[in-house]
């Protein structure tokens, strides 16, 4: 909905921090959720040559912030959506052009995020939100499906879904350390940062051989820098969204796995009737930019939809 764009809150609770946010991107509509208590249409979308898209998390994270006061940074490797996301957030949320600014990066590739790096602009801290998966682009899922079962997963597939993310976190944590630790001496300031797992990392569930385990992969690499980190004043937070209404459940293979999953937790007949409860990918902005604001330092936090099944362990 452009509407719960337009309608964000702005605040100046981020003001004076560049946040680079990895992942941006949006893919058209191809079927409605909707929120089971307003029962609003619960994608975030923006307009593009006519057709409406669906934000996914790292491009509505940036909404967010901006709205919050940040300089954003949005990253991804195709520069028109980049421009494009540039050109909404500034005529949505009526802020000054030099409050988004985008780069087009490779994750996978260590020398074009050393020189990504190189190029940003240090006359404000930086802080991060890490949102990469197969949405990068290295692997293209059948009917955007990662729920599998055993006999269905290519062993390429659960090779690249472990190493996408986990790779692309390594790379730019490796080389934006040095100048966390910088700024925060020379600003004395604390860094923060944000990394995007899933639900997934902590419950397992049937079809969720490589998807759960991808995930989860990332959530314990993110548990190791934030216990190596925080008293260098680098806090790390793991962010643990259920499913997000981003366009991945709009084919039907997706609808159908994701039913399949359901049953084993007595929910199916309620989301038979009911229909899939995602979340809005702006709910991520807000649980991040909530993990800035506050006064303390969140560890981890998990979230799912109204009406999504609350499950937390195996």
């Amino acid at each position: 909905m452009i509407e719960r764009l337009k309608s964000l809150h702005k605040t100046n609770l981020l003001e004076g921090k560049r946040i680079i946010i990895t992942g941006c991107g949006f893919k058209q509509v191809r079927n409605k959720f909707y929120d089971i208590i307003s029962k609003e249409e619960t994608h975030d979308s923006i307009i593009v040559n006519g057709k409406e898209m669906k934000l996914n998390i790292g491009a509505a994270t940036a909404f967010v912030l901006a709205a919050n006061g940040a300089v954003v940074h949005i990253v991804s490797r195709t520069e028109d959506n980049l421009e494009t996301l540039k050109e909404q957030i500034v005529e949505i949320l009526k802020v000054s052009e030099r409050n988004v600014e985008y780069s087009v990066v490779d994750l996978l590739n260590e020398k074009s995020v050393e020189n990504f790096i190189k190029k940003l602009p240090k006359d404000k801290p930086l802080w991060l939100v890490q949102s990469i998966g197969l949405g990068a682009g290295a692997y293209r899922l059948k009917d955007d499906n990662p729920y599998l079962h055993i006999e269905e997963i290519p062993p390429d597939l659960l090779e690249l879904e472990s190493t996408i993310a986990l790779k692309g976190t390594h790379i730019l944590m490796q080389n934006f350390l040095p100048i966390f630790r910088e700024q925060n001496k020379k600003f004395k300031t604390e860094t923060r940062i944000s990394i995007i797992s899933s639900m997934s990392a902590i419950r397992g569930y049937n079809r969720g051989g490589s998807h759960c385990a991808s995930k989860a992969a990332i959530s314990r690499y993110t548990n190791s820098a934030m216990l190596e980190l925080w008293k260098e004043k680098i806090y790390i937070t793991d962010v643990r969204p259920g499913a997000v209404d981003t366009g991945m459940y709009d084919n039907k293979s997706v609808q159908k796995a994701v039913l399949d999953i359901v049953k084993e937790y007595g929910g199916y007949e309620y989301w038979k009737d009911e229909g899939i409860s995602l979340a809005p990918p702006i709910s991520v902005g807000h649980a991040v930019n909530t993990v800035f604001i506050i006064p303390a330092h969140i560890t981890s936090l998990n979230f799912v939809a109204k009406g999504q099944i609350p499950n937390e362990g195996s």
